[in-house]
């Protein structure tokens, strides 16, 4: 088991959130402005962002688990973080989509976030379409707790890190030649995504248990970058997109997991004072809303900038992206935090009252049993 000494919060993983966030950000845009296409060429790849996340979301959460952690104020607290962002943003874009006509019968599984389970990207990519991933994590979340009760019995994690990424792509080798129409699939499938998380998982538990890496961020922000380019130029050359990205998301997997551990042990030293700044780490912080929100703001304003090029196309894309973090800061000041953190403190509380009535009635009892014998003569 996990040992319960407190771990403190690595705000330089925090930072790296927004990058991650940003990346995917760059990555969708071209797709409400085609203008910026070839401006944002590098971002092509830019949905192994989301590969950082799985990974990253491992890893954090890994670092706050400790022997005397409660299950239930684990999913509780995930709930709290996940759902009501969830809920807004899908209901924003069905109020857009209402407009051209929007299938409804996505929006079950949607909302209990199910919907990366289906093959049909009618139901995957359901109103807010990068919500696919949240459906992956709250698969993570349920078997979280069992997963690190049990990865933290291994001796040798790192090991077992590069085990479960070379069986992930043999696996998804030999089920993408059987079923060739899979590929698609493997890519969204909680499933098959959840190696990502549970490389985070062992990294952690690494890094918990005094491993360092050897090499530090800057080292290892560059083997990303270098991984990164290689997946790109192989993406582009062989043009491959959709049907290999599940190869791609695999191939980065371990080189993100390097760079969170060479972070983690860096700031553990006291150093990475860039990625420490309080602008970034509050970045950061909007990320989530930030993931969320861009897809509701580009799909608001497609049908006015998709016919941008040249020069104002830049100026208009660079607007949008002001807008879209303008618009994470407001939906994770007014409503994102307010609700999680309203949400934490009912649970405390009623977890706190529930704690005093069985102490009081095992109290009561206690002294039910002393008194007894005297009633009883």
């Amino acid at each position: 088991m996990v040992d319960a000494r407190p771990a403190g919060q690595l705000h330089a993983l925090t930072s790296m959130r927004f990058v991650a966030a940003f990346v995917v950000l760059l990555h969708h845009l071209p797709l409400a402005m085609p203008g910026l296409v070839g401006l944002l060429s590098l971002a092509q790849a830019g949905y192994v962002g989301v590969t950082f996340f799985f990974v990253l979301s491992g890893f954090v959460l890994t670092w706050g688990w400790t022997s005397t952690s409660r299950v239930s104020d684990f999913y509780i607290k995930r709930a709290a973080r996940v759902y009501p962002l969830h809920v807004l943003t899908a209901f924003a874009m069905a109020l857009l989509l209402g407009r051209a006509g929007v299938d409804w019968t996505a929006l079950p599984a949607n909302l209990v976030l199910l919907q990366a389970w289906s093959p049909d990207p009618a139901v995957y990519l359901s109103f807010v379409g990068a919500a696919w991933s949240l459906s992956c994590e709250v698969f993570f979340y349920v078997c979280f707790p069992l997963l690190v009760s049990l990865l933290s019995r291994c001796r040798h994690v790192i090991r077992w890190a590069v085990a479960i990424v070379a069986a992930t792509i043999a696996g998804g080798t030999l089920v993408s030649m059987v079923w060739p129409s899979s590929a698609e699939y493997l890519y969204h499938l909680p499933m098959f995504r959840l190696a990502d998380f549970t490389v985070g998982i062992l990294v952690c538990l690494a890094i918990r248990r005094g491993w360092r890496l050897v090499i530090g961020p800057a080292a290892a922000a560059a083997l990303v970058a270098t991984v990164y380019l290689c997946v790109l130029l192989a993406q582009t050359s062989t043009g491959s997109g959709i049907e290999r990205s599940w190869f791609y998301s695999v191939l980065m997997v371990l080189p993100f997991g390097l760079l969170i551990a060479s972070l983690a042990g860096r700031e553990l030293s006291g150093g990475v004072p860039l990625l420490r700044a309080k602008g970034l780490v509050l970045l950061g912080q909007w990320s989530f809303a930030l993931y969320l929100v861009h897809g509701v703001v580009l799909a608001a304003l497609q049908e006015h900038v998709r016919e941008l090029r040249g020069a104002p196309a830049v100026i208009v894309g660079m607007a949008v992206v002001a807008l879209v973090v303008t618009s994470s800061w407001l939906v994770h000041t007014l409503y994102e935090r307010p609700i999680e953190a309203a949400v934490r403190r009912r649970w405390t509380r009623r977890r706190v009252a529930g704690v005093a009535e069985a102490a009081t009635i095992v109290r009561t009892g206690t002294a039910s049993s002393l008194t007894s014998p005297r009633q009883t003569q």
